[in-house]
């Protein structure tokens, strides 16, 4: 690969990246909207705002579906962790 093909391959992979990240927050802000409904819920059912099933579950679900990833699990668990505090800080909001 000369370095024309290098320069090109590289921006256009970054760019990839760029819309990928755009994506990504465009989720979390959806995924983050549902904490009032969330919390509504929880209120009306009488449940905590922290549930180790849930979270027990969640990542059951991720080991499951990245075990045959090339992809480090744990910090994949790590995100997800991250993405359950904004929630959680969210629903504490509306307590």
């Amino acid at each position: 690969m000369d370095k024309v093909e290098a320069e090109k391959l590289l921006n256009d992979s970054r760019k990839k990246i760029d819309e990928f990240d755009n994506q990504i927050l465009n989720l979390i802000l959806e995924r983050t909207s549902l904490a009032k409904d969330i919390i509504t819920a929880k209120k009306a059912l009488n449940k905590e705002l922290f549930d180790s099933s849930r979270e027990e579950i969640i990542h059951n679900k991720i080991r499951d579906a990245v075990a045959d990833k090339e992809i480090n699990t744990e910090m994949v668990l790590e995100i997800f962790d991250l993405l359950a505090s904004i929630s959680k800080e969210e629903q504490k909001k509306y307590l």
